[in-house]
C-alpha cells in the first residue's frame, strides 16, 4: 500500500511540474487596421493602400528622418547616423472573415521592434517602438488612424507598446526655409 501511495504521489508531482513548464511563445502577428480621417470630427474610413515593415535594431536609438526614407524602408540610428535599408519583416494583406479587410499583417518575433506603416496617398507615415512581446497571442490587433487634416506630428494610443507617432507630410516651406529658423511644422525625429 505504501508503495502504491509513493507511486501515486510521484505521478501527481510529475503532472503538476509539467504544467509549470509549458512552452511560452512570444511570436505574434501584428494585425493593423488602417483608417483615415480627412476632416476633423469626420468618421474614419478604411484605407487599402498602406504597407508596413519591422526592424529589430537591438536598441531604440533608431528613427526615420523623412517621408522619403519611410517610403524607401530606411531607418537611421539617431546617435551614429548609420542607416538600415532591408527590413526584417514586411507586411502583407491580412484577411479576417466578415470584415472590411483593410488590415495589414506582419509577423513580430522579437523585441525591441521598430514598426513602421506608410500611407503613400497622403505622404504620411507612423511608427511605434515595441519594447515587449506578446505572450501566447497568435494575433495582436492594433488600429492606426491617419488624420490627414493635422499639420503636426501627433501620437495616438495610450498603452506603452501601442502608441503610434504619426508624421504628416512635410510642408514645402519646411524644406526650403528650414535653415536657422524654428519651424512650427518641423517633422524631424
Amino acid at each position: 500500500m505504501r508503495r502504491f501511495l509513493n507511486i501515486l504521489l510521484m505521478a501527481v508531482a510529475a503532472m503538476v511540474l509539467t504544467g509549470c513548464f509549458k512552452k511560452v511563445t512570444t511570436d505574434t502577428v501584428l494585425v493593423i487596421k488602417t483608417l483615415v480621417e480627412r476632416e476633423s470630427g469626420e468618421d474614419p474610413t478604411p484605407i487599402t493602400d498602406t504597407y508596413g515593415y519591422i526592424y529589430y535594431p537591438g536598441s531604440m536609438d533608431w528613427g526615420i528622418t523623412s517621408y522619403e526614407d519611410a517610403a524607401a524602408k530606411i531607418i537611421t540610428n539617431l546617435t551614429t547616423g548609420e542607416k538600415l535599408s532591408t527590413p526584417d519583416v514586411e507586411s502583407g494583406p491580412y484577411t479576417i472573415e466578415g470584415s472590411s479587410n483593410n488590415y495589414i499583417g506582419m509577423w513580430e518575433s522579437a523585441a525591441p521592434s521598430f514598426v513602421v506603416v506608410v500611407y503613400p496617398e497622403a505622404k504620411m507615415y507612423a511608427y511605434i517602438y515595441r519594447n515587449h512581446t506578446a505572450e501566447n497571442l497568435s494575433e495582436t490587433f492594433l488600429t492606426l488612424i491617419f488624420h490627414t487634416w493635422m499639420d503636426k506630428t501627433y501620437t495616438q494610443g495610450k498603452k506603452e507598446g501601442y502608441i503610434w507617432t504619426v508624421v504628416p507630410p512635410a510642408k514645402e516651406s519646411d524644406s526650403n526655409e528650414n535653415e536657422g529658423t524654428e519651424n512650427e511644422g518641423d517633422n524631424s525625429n
